[in-house]
């Protein structure tokens, strides 16, 4: 009941974020009347407190607990969402967002370390897959409702976005709490109580086997490569439609909504070979569709034409994001899973150096040679991947224990 919980919640915050977060730059210029520099600086900022974020939480998940954490991220986010909707200079919206992005971005490694702990492995795949179709589905769905009710990038967003937050806050906080008591075990005699000094040395045995898992480093590489590709696709785009494309604006939205209504379609299809067959597999097929939806942005001059490359792009995409979190699955200690998945997010600097790559490219030689460089990105990841396959081979061994465990 619990993962359901969780899938669920997915959509509902990403519905409240998209009619939120992608019109922030129009509400802070149009509303708050700030100059183009601050809301660069406001935005910019976000993508590095993600990351962090996002490494924090799932460190400190392994030690404080999955529960705590989850319900500190959105009560956060809850506080955040309500910052911007109180605002009134650079300071309020400054830390708004920024307490946004801490919080948003812990969520992500915390909720999938616990469907982990939640399911056996041969579900997690299926498990991943639900929750990356809840989130599409609210990025679906919330631009046309925002736009509908009049409030996409209004001061009202915000306050909607809190209210959607905390509905899912409170149910969440209700099952966990009776999910503990059920779950309490017969009394027994209590373990020794961990001192702060304790706490510390393990989280400095925890961070060391971080850094010196030589799988986890190949795996993020491999995951950067690919999210250089994938993360900010639609930046690309733009750039590229604004210089060759006729009403680029209209192709522009048609290639988007490709990618959002393929994703959720076809997702749980892939999904279904990725837990039938493995995640380095999936990742070869995911990886070459992307390339050759790249080469196809490349190529193409007519409007269906670069629909048609998002569709095979977006078919890719489907077979890569579960598997990425997969392949991290399978090699994260139990102990440290939080951690791990945290680790994880900072292949999403890929998410800046594709755009920048990009447009050094297409300043070069145009857009041909900007979707064939940036897409060759994710042939390089394939083969990154499948030279570190024989390494998921080696079980994971929980950090501190005198056994390994056996391998699932």
């Amino acid at each position: 009941m619990l993962a359901k919980l969780l899938v669920v919640g997915s959509c509902v915050m990403s519905l409240a974020n998209s009619v939120t977060v992608p019109f922030l730059a129009i509400y802070l210029r149009t509303s708050l009347g700030l100059g183009v520099d601050v809301v660069g600086l406001v935005l910019g900022s976000s993508a590095i407190v993600t990351i962090a974020g996002g490494f924090l939480g799932g460190v400190l998940s392994d030690h404080l607990g999955r529960s705590r954490m989850l319900i500190a991220c959105l009560v956060g986010v809850v506080v955040a969402f309500l910052g911007f909707y109180f605002a009134g200079g650079v300071v309020g919206v400054l830390l708004a967002n920024s307490l946004l992005a801490l919080c948003t971005g812990g969520f992500s490694p915390v909720g999938k370390a616990m469907l982990s702990d939640l399911l056996p492995q041969d579900t997690r795949v299926t498990w991943f897959s639900y929750q990356y179709v809840a989130i599409n589905l609210g990025y679906v769905v919330g631009p046309p409702l925002g736009a509908v009710f009049g409030v996409s990038g209004d001061r009202g967003s915000f306050a909607i976005a809190a209210v959607c937050y905390a509905a899912y806050v409170v149910p969440l906080l209700g099952f966990v709490i009776r999910r503990n008591r059920s779950d309490r075990p017969q009394p027994r005699p209590a373990p020794a109580e961990l001192t702060g000094a304790d706490r510390l040395r393990e989280l400095g045995r925890g961070l060391k086997a971080l850094s010196t898992d030589r799988r986890l480093l190949l795996f993020l590489i491999a995951s950067f490569l690919m999210q250089s590709v994938h993360n900010r696709i639609s930046v690309l785009l733009a750039q590229s439609f604004t210089a060759d494309v006729v009403d680029a604006t209209a192709v522009l939205a048609a290639v988007l909504a490709t990618n959002a209504i393929t994703v959720v379609c076809v997702q749980l299809l892939a999904a279904k070979f990725v837990a039938r067959y493995e995640a380095i597999q999936a990742l070869t097929i995911g990886g070459v569709l992307t390339f050759v939806g790249m080469a196809g942005f490349a190529f193409s001059t007519a409007a269906w034409q670069f629909v048609v490359a998002m569709l095979v792009f977006s078919v890719g995409e489907t077979f890569v994001a579960p598997s990425e979190f997969a392949v991290v699955d399978r090699i994260a200690p139990e102990n440290l899973r939080g951690a791990y998945f945290g680790a994880q997010t900072f292949a999403g600097i890929g998410g800046f150096v594709g755009p920048v790559l990009g447009s050094l490219l297409l300043a070069w030689s145009g857009g041909q040679a900007m979707f064939l460089g940036v897409g060759a990105l994710a042939l390089v990841s394939v083969v990154v991947y499948r030279y570190g396959r024989g390494m998921l081979a080696t079980a994971p061994a929980a950090v501190g224990a005198e056994e390994p465990p056996h391998a699932p």
